[in-house]
């Protein structure tokens, strides 16, 4: 049977439970410690390297509780410690992107329908949804659903593609963007994206090189482990890091064809793979925190009941950061120009993130 036709039944979802340590991409038990970091900084963890396949991946994998931990509200803002902080400045990013590619859509598919998974403040879903695509909303931060459906009205779940269980052949259009290398099992969550798709659907999806993520933290250990007192930062984390051909073998055993496919931000990848100077400005590290305490001990520094503060913070800063020029139209193709230009075939592996067009067989 195909991996499509065996996620179906009961059988591959219990063996995927029993089965937990895995390769995602090669499916060997062969995972080698690479090295030590600090998750956020709040919990120590091990990035482990499969000798079979060389794919490198925090493990063992995070508990869903664990992971739901490392992001709180916080993680959104504007003045944290770690997380995202540039959500305010993604507001005109996301709408300009929202703008392509609902004219792409529009041109397939009259009234699509169109799901982001891991839409954090709902920027893009906002736009899509003004464009006139029929939207819906998945993220794993409390926080993030409360600012997209109080500030914005938008049918958004909190939690996981998995837990959300949409029905079957649902959409017409998934986005994906910066969310593969936080899931705790991607080739269950491919398999899950794709069930949830029509025939025929695309899904865009961008998500880290990982080597431009972790040559950085490589170079850190080798200035200042000898102290042992202090750690490598996984700031946003990332818990699984792709090659292309690590990525193009998931996609392919998942059921999709990839119909184009890029590497972005070249001369952002230079500087983090340490071709171009500025690497430092990727490093980051933290203490070693006390393997004792869990990583949800100590993580509602911001609750449900700081949720309008911090939404408040996030709404004058989008003020701030908003520009008339990169609101108009113009621009937008100015900007799309500039992003081409930045940009290479995936095979070149320079770039700090790859962006994938797929379709669903």
């Amino acid at each position: 049977m195909s991996g499509k036709e065996q996620y179906h039944g009961v059988k591959i979802r219990s063996t995927v439970r029993a089965q937990l340590t895995l390769c995602d991409i090669c499916g060997a038990a062969n995972f080698k410690p690479w090295l030590e970091v600090s998750l956020c900084g709040v919990s120590n963890q091990w990035i482990h390297r499969c000798s079979t396949c060389g794919f490198r991946q925090i493990r063992p994998r995070l508990a869903p509780e664990e992971l739901s931990a490392l992001y709180p509200a916080d993680y959104f803002d504007p003045a944290g410690w770690v997380g995202y902080h540039d959500y305010a400045r993604e507001a005109q990013r996301r709408t300009r992107d929202a703008y392509f590619l609902a004219r792409r859509m529009r041109g397939r598919v009259p009234n699509p329908r169109v799901l982001e998974v891991g839409c954090a403040l709902g920027f893009l879903l906002k736009g899509l949804q003004d464009a006139g695509c029929n939207v819906d909303g998945v993220d794993a931060s409390p926080f993030g659903v409360h600012y997209a459906t109080t500030r914005f009205n938008l049918p958004v779940v909190c939690g996981t593609l998995e837990e959300a269980r949409f029905p079957d052949e649902s959409f017409d259009l998934v986005i994906q963007k910066d969310l593969l290398e936080h899931v705790l099992y991607p080739r269950q969550h491919l398999l899950e994206t794709c069930r949830v798709m029509r025939k025929g659907a695309e899904l865009w999806l961008v998500t880290p090189n990982g080597e431009a993520n972790l040559r950085p933290l490589s170079a850190s250990r080798q200035v200042s482990d000898a102290t042992q007192r202090d750690l490598p930062l996984l700031d946003q984390g990332h818990l699984s890091f792709f090659s292309q051909r690590h990525l193009r073998r998931l996609f392919t055993e998942c059921g999709f064809t990839v119909s184009w496919a890029r590497t972005i931000g070249v001369r952002r990848g230079l500087r983090a793979l340490g071709f171009l100077p500025g690497q430092q400005r990727f490093i980051r590290r933290a203490a070693r925190v006390d393997s004792s305490v869990s990583i949800s001990a100590d993580r509602d520094s911001i609750g449900d009941h700081d949720f309008s503060g911090l939404a408040e913070r996030i709404d004058t800063a989008i003020k701030e950061h908003h520009n008339f020029v990169r609101g108009w139209l113009p621009y937008y193709y100015i900007h799309r120009v500039g992003k081409t230009l930045d940009a290479l075939p995936t095979s070149t592996a320079l770039g700090y993130d790859y962006e994938f067009l797929l379709r669903k067989d």
